[in-house]
């Protein structure tokens, strides 16, 4: 039994391939993502995307989706891929603050990324001059956004992914149809075979200027203060 998490399969040419995918809509945490850039850089922008590989599905669904949030006022410069490798992360960011001057807007789209901005923009002492977004919630990054290092994270939830996954797998290898059917109730239905683990936006306690009612109704709004309840919650340290 095969079953995807986390990132998915190409849904036209391989969607076969696999039962199912559990997981995060990247396209709406891109959407979402841009939508915080929007919110906190009301005039627009400009910005570059920082990814570990750029032609993996939720790397190209997140960075497509922060363009439609983001909207016609903010422009990309560039996308950077650093292969999974920190150091080459931080380069990245060097890189870019260097190449494009009137860079305002740097976005995180894998975990790593979002300690590899923090630490090359305080190196710099640049935080004034750009607005930081995110994806998840690395427990550097939580401690980030506390400081006052991050503006937005958009983040996961891989605890529910970790559940719903091995109990799909479980379901599927016992022949468990019931449990089957209360996971995917609308299976065999176009995308009947997704089960979306949801998404948070989390801010700073103070002086953000986003609101829950500028995301999508299936988005959780938090302040990092509630969020760190939830974590505490689950006994974890980041998301």
């Amino acid at each position: 039994h095969v079953i995807t998490i986390d990132s998915d399969v190409s849904r036209e040419r391989l969607a076969d391939a696999r039962f199912a995918f559990v997981g995060t809509d990247n396209l709406v945490g891109g959407i979402e993502l841009g939508v915080t850039a929007k919110g906190i850089r009301t005039a627009g922008g400009k910005y570059v995307t920082f990814v570990g590989i750029k032609s993996s599905q939720n790397a190209m669904e997140r960075i497509g989706g922060f363009k439609e949030g983001a909207g016609e006022g903010f422009t990309s410069l560039d996308s950077m891929g650093d292969e999974v490798d920190p150091s080459r992360a931080r380069e990245n960011v060097r890189n870019a603050i260097k190449n494009h001057p009137d860079l305002n807007t740097l976005v995180g789209i894998w975990s790593y990324n979002a300690p590899a901005i923090v630490d090359v923009v305080r190196e710099l002492n640049r935080r004034k001059d750009f607005a930081i977004v995110t994806f998840d919630a690395e427990p550097t990054a939580v401690d980030e956004m506390a400081k006052g290092n991050i503006d937005a994270m958009v983040v996961q939830n891989p605890y529910e992914m970790g559940y719903q996954g091995i109990r799909t797998l479980k379901a599927l290898a016992e022949g468990d149809e019931v449990t089957v059917k209360e996971i995917y109730p609308k299976l065999g239905e176009p995308d009947g075979n997704l089960f979306d683990t949801g998404l948070k936006v989390v801010v700073p306690d103070e002086g953000s200027p986003l609101t829950a009612e500028m995301f999508g109704p299936k988005t959780q709004f938090m302040k990092l203060g509630a969020f760190r309840e939830w974590l505490a919650k689950y006994n974890l340290k980041g998301s």
